[in-house]
Protein backbone atom coordinates (compact mmCIF):
# COMPACT_ATOMS: atom_id res chain seq x y z
CA UNK A 1 0.00 0.00 0.00
CA UNK A 2 2.81 2.00 0.80
CA UNK A 3 4.32 1.97 -2.53
CA UNK A 4 1.14 2.35 -4.47
CA UNK A 5 0.83 5.52 -2.44
CA UNK A 6 4.27 7.02 -3.25
CA UNK A 7 3.90 5.62 -7.03
CA UNK A 8 0.41 8.00 -7.23
CA UNK A 9 2.26 10.82 -5.47
CA UNK A 10 4.78 10.97 -7.77
CA UNK A 11 2.27 10.65 -10.63
CA UNK A 12 0.07 13.54 -9.02
CA UNK A 13 3.24 15.70 -8.58
CA UNK A 14 3.91 16.05 -12.54
CA UNK A 15 0.75 18.03 -12.87
CA UNK A 16 1.54 20.59 -9.68
CA UNK A 17 5.04 23.22 -9.30
CA UNK A 18 7.36 22.34 -7.23
CA UNK A 19 7.05 23.74 -3.53
CA UNK A 20 11.03 23.60 -2.75
CA UNK A 21 14.24 25.32 -4.28
CA UNK A 22 17.59 24.29 -3.88
CA UNK A 23 20.88 25.92 -5.15
CA UNK A 24 23.24 22.83 -5.72
CA UNK A 25 20.90 21.14 -8.19
CA UNK A 26 21.61 21.36 -11.69
CA UNK A 27 19.63 21.76 -15.21
CA UNK A 28 21.83 22.47 -18.81
CA UNK A 29 21.41 21.07 -22.01
CA UNK A 30 24.92 20.53 -22.74
CA UNK A 31 27.70 20.89 -25.50
CA UNK A 32 25.95 20.69 -28.71
CA UNK A 33 27.66 17.66 -31.48
CA UNK A 34 27.01 17.87 -34.65
CA UNK A 35 26.82 14.69 -36.56
CA UNK A 36 28.09 13.28 -39.72
CA UNK A 37 25.29 15.37 -41.81
CA UNK A 38 25.39 19.46 -41.98
CA UNK A 39 22.40 19.75 -40.87
CA UNK A 40 22.03 17.77 -37.39
CA UNK A 41 22.63 18.26 -34.10
CA UNK A 42 23.07 16.00 -31.06
CA UNK A 43 22.27 17.60 -27.85
CA UNK A 44 22.53 16.27 -24.29
CA UNK A 45 20.46 17.23 -21.56
CA UNK A 46 22.36 17.04 -18.10
CA UNK A 47 21.44 16.83 -14.84
CA UNK A 48 23.14 17.50 -11.91
CA UNK A 49 21.45 15.85 -8.44
CA UNK A 50 22.18 15.78 -4.88
CA UNK A 51 19.55 13.38 -4.11
CA UNK A 52 19.00 10.07 -5.24
CA UNK A 53 15.86 11.05 -7.77
CA UNK A 54 12.79 9.17 -8.39
CA UNK A 55 11.33 11.38 -11.04
CA UNK A 56 12.02 14.31 -13.36
CA UNK A 57 9.78 16.55 -15.07
CA UNK A 58 11.86 18.68 -18.01
CA UNK A 59 9.23 20.81 -20.27
CA UNK A 60 11.83 22.46 -22.99
CA UNK A 61 11.29 24.61 -25.81
CA UNK A 62 13.71 25.20 -29.06
CA UNK A 63 13.95 28.09 -31.76
CA UNK A 64 12.28 27.93 -35.20
CA UNK A 65 14.07 26.02 -37.92
CA UNK A 66 14.73 23.09 -35.58
CA UNK A 67 13.05 20.01 -36.20
CA UNK A 68 12.82 17.99 -33.10
CA UNK A 69 13.30 14.28 -34.58
CA UNK A 70 13.92 12.09 -31.93
CA UNK A 71 14.63 11.71 -28.42
CA UNK A 72 17.31 8.77 -26.84
CA UNK A 73 17.46 8.01 -23.05
CA UNK A 74 21.15 7.49 -21.66
CA UNK A 75 22.20 4.95 -18.85
CA UNK A 76 21.67 7.20 -16.10
CA UNK A 77 17.68 6.18 -16.40
CA UNK A 78 18.04 3.07 -17.84
CA UNK A 79 16.31 1.43 -15.31
CA UNK A 80 13.30 3.51 -14.73
CA UNK A 81 10.25 2.50 -15.89
CA UNK A 82 8.00 5.73 -17.43
CA UNK A 83 10.84 7.29 -19.61
CA UNK A 84 8.11 9.37 -22.00
CA UNK A 85 9.54 12.59 -24.81
CA UNK A 86 6.10 14.51 -25.90
CA UNK A 87 7.49 16.45 -28.76
CA UNK A 88 5.19 18.97 -30.46
CA UNK A 89 7.46 20.41 -33.14
CA UNK A 90 4.31 23.06 -34.18
CA UNK A 91 4.67 24.32 -30.75
CA UNK A 92 8.29 23.79 -30.74
CA UNK A 93 8.25 21.75 -27.37
CA UNK A 94 9.27 19.31 -25.59
CA UNK A 95 8.27 17.50 -22.39
CA UNK A 96 10.39 14.69 -20.73
CA UNK A 97 9.10 12.92 -17.89
CA UNK A 98 10.95 9.89 -16.06
CA UNK A 99 9.56 8.10 -13.42
CA UNK A 100 11.58 5.01 -11.75
CA UNK A 101 8.85 2.98 -10.34
CA UNK A 102 5.38 2.38 -10.97
CA UNK A 103 4.55 -1.86 -11.14
CA UNK A 104 7.53 -2.60 -9.02
CA UNK A 105 10.62 -1.80 -7.02
CA UNK A 106 13.30 0.40 -9.19
CA UNK A 107 16.21 1.98 -8.47
CA UNK A 108 16.46 5.94 -8.44
CA UNK A 109 18.40 7.67 -10.50
CA UNK A 110 21.92 7.74 -8.01
CA UNK A 111 22.99 11.15 -7.26
CA UNK A 112 25.63 12.67 -9.21
CA UNK A 113 26.04 14.37 -12.72
CA UNK A 114 25.34 13.67 -16.35
CA UNK A 115 23.09 13.16 -19.22
CA UNK A 116 19.97 11.70 -19.10
CA UNK A 117 19.01 11.83 -22.37
CA UNK A 118 19.87 13.02 -25.98
CA UNK A 119 17.78 16.01 -28.27
CA UNK A 120 18.59 15.04 -32.10
CA UNK A 121 17.52 17.89 -33.96
CA UNK A 122 17.24 18.19 -37.93
CA UNK A 123 18.07 22.31 -38.94
CA UNK A 124 16.57 23.72 -41.95
CA UNK A 125 18.59 24.87 -44.62
CA UNK A 126 20.90 27.48 -43.64
CA UNK A 127 20.28 27.42 -39.98
CA UNK A 128 23.38 27.00 -37.73
CA UNK A 129 21.88 27.13 -34.18
CA UNK A 130 19.32 26.49 -32.10
CA UNK A 131 17.99 27.96 -28.59
CA UNK A 132 16.82 25.67 -25.69
CA UNK A 133 15.09 26.97 -22.34
CA UNK A 134 13.21 24.99 -19.67
CA UNK A 135 9.61 27.00 -19.88
CA UNK A 136 6.56 26.59 -17.71
CA UNK A 137 3.37 24.98 -19.62
CA UNK A 138 -0.01 24.73 -17.94
CA UNK A 139 -3.22 21.94 -18.94
CA UNK A 140 -1.51 20.31 -17.82
CA UNK A 141 1.15 21.97 -15.52
CA UNK A 142 4.94 21.41 -16.22
CA UNK A 143 7.73 22.61 -14.61
CA UNK A 144 11.44 21.48 -14.80
CA UNK A 145 11.43 20.22 -11.31
CA UNK A 146 13.16 16.74 -9.94
CA UNK A 147 11.76 14.69 -7.16
CA UNK A 148 13.18 12.54 -4.90
CA UNK A 149 12.21 10.49 -1.40
CA UNK A 150 12.80 11.81 1.57
CA UNK A 151 13.31 9.09 4.41
CA UNK A 152 14.17 11.81 7.32
CA UNK A 153 10.75 10.98 9.30
CA UNK A 154 11.03 7.15 9.17
CA UNK A 155 8.82 6.90 5.92
CA UNK A 156 8.73 7.65 1.87
CA UNK A 157 8.27 11.30 1.22
CA UNK A 158 8.01 13.00 -1.88
CA UNK A 159 9.59 15.90 -1.91
CA UNK A 160 10.90 18.40 -5.03
CA UNK A 161 13.58 20.94 -6.10
CA UNK A 162 13.28 23.26 -8.61
CA UNK A 163 17.55 23.21 -10.11
CA UNK A 164 19.29 26.09 -10.81
CA UNK A 165 19.55 26.40 -14.95
CA UNK A 166 22.98 27.15 -15.73
CA UNK A 167 23.78 30.24 -17.83
CA UNK A 168 20.13 30.61 -18.79
CA UNK A 169 19.66 30.07 -22.12
CA UNK A 170 21.91 28.25 -24.05
CA UNK A 171 22.45 29.21 -27.55
CA UNK A 172 24.47 26.41 -30.01
CA UNK A 173 26.13 26.48 -33.04
CA UNK A 174 27.00 24.19 -35.71
CA UNK A 175 30.22 24.39 -37.14
CA UNK A 176 30.08 22.53 -40.17
CA UNK A 177 27.19 24.31 -41.25
CA UNK A 178 28.20 27.59 -43.30
CA UNK A 179 25.35 29.88 -43.27
CA UNK A 180 23.90 31.39 -46.32
CA UNK A 181 22.62 34.88 -45.57
CA UNK A 182 23.31 37.62 -42.98
CA UNK A 183 21.71 37.38 -39.67
CA UNK A 184 21.70 38.83 -36.36
CA UNK A 185 19.90 36.91 -33.79
CA UNK A 186 18.15 37.96 -30.48
CA UNK A 187 20.23 38.35 -27.72
CA UNK A 188 20.33 35.46 -25.27
CA UNK A 189 19.47 35.15 -22.36
CA UNK A 190 16.71 38.18 -22.54
CA UNK A 191 16.25 40.25 -19.99
CA UNK A 192 20.01 39.27 -18.63
CA UNK A 193 21.99 40.44 -16.00
CA UNK A 194 24.85 40.56 -16.02
CA UNK A 195 25.34 39.43 -19.55
CA UNK A 196 24.04 38.56 -21.72
CA UNK A 197 25.10 36.86 -25.93
CA UNK A 198 24.56 38.32 -29.28
CA UNK A 199 25.09 35.95 -32.02
CA UNK A 200 25.77 37.16 -35.92
CA UNK A 201 25.77 34.97 -39.15
CA UNK A 202 28.48 36.22 -41.58
CA UNK A 203 27.87 34.05 -45.33
CA UNK A 204 31.05 35.97 -46.53
CA UNK A 205 34.13 37.10 -44.60
CA UNK A 206 34.17 40.92 -43.94
CA UNK A 207 34.03 44.27 -42.15
CA UNK A 208 31.33 44.08 -39.69
CA UNK A 209 30.60 46.20 -36.00
CA UNK A 210 28.17 45.65 -33.89
CA UNK A 211 27.27 48.66 -31.27
CA UNK A 212 25.14 48.91 -28.45
CA UNK A 213 22.97 52.20 -28.20
CA UNK A 214 20.30 53.60 -25.16
CA UNK A 215 17.03 54.77 -25.81
CA UNK A 216 18.46 58.37 -26.71
CA UNK A 217 20.00 56.82 -29.30
CA UNK A 218 23.22 57.61 -27.85
CA UNK A 219 26.55 54.99 -28.59
CA UNK A 220 27.08 52.65 -24.99
CA UNK A 221 29.69 50.27 -26.52
CA UNK A 222 31.08 48.48 -29.49
CA UNK A 223 30.52 44.30 -28.75
CA UNK A 224 32.64 44.16 -32.26
CA UNK A 225 34.21 46.60 -34.85
CA UNK A 226 36.65 45.01 -37.44
CA UNK A 227 37.20 41.83 -39.93
CA UNK A 228 35.08 39.09 -39.15
CA UNK A 229 36.00 35.05 -41.39
CA UNK A 230 32.61 34.07 -43.10
CA UNK A 231 30.58 32.02 -40.31
CA UNK A 232 28.17 31.68 -36.84
CA UNK A 233 29.69 34.24 -34.24
CA UNK A 234 28.76 35.02 -31.03
CA UNK A 235 29.93 37.53 -28.80
CA UNK A 236 29.10 38.40 -24.71
CA UNK A 237 28.15 42.05 -23.73
CA UNK A 238 29.05 42.57 -20.00
CA UNK A 239 26.77 45.43 -19.60
CA UNK A 240 29.42 47.87 -19.30
CA UNK A 241 30.11 51.04 -21.36
CA UNK A 242 33.10 51.69 -23.11
CA UNK A 243 34.55 53.63 -19.82
CA UNK A 244 34.13 50.20 -18.22
CA UNK A 245 31.05 51.39 -15.74
CA UNK A 246 28.27 49.76 -15.83
CA UNK A 247 24.54 50.88 -17.32
CA UNK A 248 21.75 51.48 -15.57
CA UNK A 249 18.68 48.57 -16.03
CA UNK A 250 16.34 49.38 -18.72
CA UNK A 251 15.80 48.82 -22.98
CA UNK A 252 18.96 49.05 -25.05
CA UNK A 253 19.25 48.46 -28.58
CA UNK A 254 22.48 46.95 -30.31
CA UNK A 255 22.71 47.32 -34.39
CA UNK A 256 24.98 45.31 -36.82
CA UNK A 257 26.64 46.71 -40.15
CA UNK A 258 28.26 45.22 -42.71
CA UNK A 259 29.01 46.62 -46.18
CA UNK A 260 25.68 44.57 -47.49
CA UNK A 261 23.29 44.15 -44.40
CA UNK A 262 22.28 46.52 -41.32
CA UNK A 263 19.60 45.35 -38.41
CA UNK A 264 19.11 46.26 -35.22
CA UNK A 265 17.43 44.65 -32.08
CA UNK A 266 16.46 45.23 -28.76
CA UNK A 267 17.08 43.94 -25.59
CA UNK A 268 16.24 44.22 -21.97
CA UNK A 269 18.54 44.78 -19.09
CA UNK A 270 17.22 44.30 -15.23
CA UNK A 271 18.94 44.35 -11.67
Amino acid sequence: MKHKLLVTSILVLFLVPAVMAAESDKFVTAKAAPTSTEDVLIVPVDVTNTHDLAALDIPLSFSEGAYLDKVLFTDRVKTFEVKIANIDNDKRTIVIGLISMVTGEKPDMTAGSGAVAELHFKLDPGVTSVEINPVEMEFPNHSLTYYYNDYSNGRPEVKSVNPEVEAGQVYYSNPTAMPTKFALHQNSPNPFNPTTRVAYDMPAAGDVKISVFNVLGQHVNDLVNGHSEAGSHEVIWDGKDQAGESVASGVYFYRIKTEQFSETKKMLLLK
